[in-house]
């Protein structure tokens, strides 16, 4: 009888351990599931973080992209009857600041996520372009000037100085670009010093690069070919180099992307 209760009382005992032991383990589970519940909603908020950064980014270039090619292919043809009434010497800024006017009209609508008054960025945008390419340009003539001893054509240079002619005239319309837009930027967001220095660099590297690959894929210099390759590729070189300064100094929200999704 002894033993059947010490039996019966050690059964007790295995089965009130076993019962606090199996409690323990849904206590732990329960908070191993809180805990992945609370991680959940962080995670997905810096998925739609990257997601919208990477929208922006991808946004930014294309707009980029149409907007300087769209700029010279309205300014061209303009050019004509702008230079017939007043000169090249005004009539060289005046068609020019039409390609900045149509860079900045197609980068607006990001912009203003970002800015107040951000109709500034249209105007600073066609100012900028305007001196900068004109700049680049008379640099070319002059250099070219000196070294041929006679006015630059740029389908009669070689590759390499064809390449170095657009760079030239990339990082001196990028330069100049840059600085009118800082202007605007600096009102907004601290330490954009360096959206000149991108600016300048992408845009004549964007340049130099599709200079290269125009004349490697295209035998013909100067033909339509030639002008889309250089245009486009060099645009979207430039696109994705201020992009990424541009998700830097304005980082997509947190509580922005959370608001607008609801």
């Amino acid at each position: 009888m002894d033993r059947v209760a010490v039996n019966v009382e050690a059964a007790g005992e295995s089965e009130q351990a076993s019962g606090d032991g199996g409690h323990r383990l849904q206590l732990v589970g329960h908070a191993m599931s809180v805990r992945a519940y609370m991680a959940r909603p962080d995670q997905s908020r810096q998925g739609e973080v990257m997601n919208s950064s990477q929208a922006e980014r991808l946004q930014w270039i294309t707009l980029t992209v149409l907007g300087l090619v769209a700029g010279l292919a309205i300014a061209l043809p303009l050019g004509v009857p702008i230079f017939a009434i007043a000169g090249a010497m005004v009539g060289t800024p005046i068609v020019l600041s039409i390609v900045g006017l149509s860079l900045g009209t197609a980068q607006w609508p990001i912009i203003r996520r970002h800015l107040s008054s951000s109709w500034w960025w249209v105007v600073v945008s066609a100012l900028g372009m305007a001196v900068g390419l004109t700049a680049g340009v008379i640099l070319v003539e002059q250099v070219g000037r000196a070294l041929l001893g006679g006015p630059v054509n740029f389908r009669m240079l070689g590759v390499a100085a064809r390449a170095v002619s657009f760079a030239t005239i990339g990082v001196m319309a990028g330069g100049s670009l840059g600085l009118a837009q800082w202007l605007v930027l600096r009102r907004h967001t601290h330490n954009c010093k360096h959206w000149i220095r991108v600016n300048a660099w992408g845009l004549g590297a964007g340049l130099a690069c599709s200079s290269f690959l125009a004349d490697a894929l295209v035998p013909r210099p100067g033909s339509l070919a030639s002008a889309v390759i250089l245009l486009v590729i060099g645009s979207a070189v430039a696109g994705a180099c201020t992009s990424k300064t541009l998700v830097e100094l304005f980082p997509p929200s947190t509580q922005h992307i959370s608001a607008t999704s609801r």
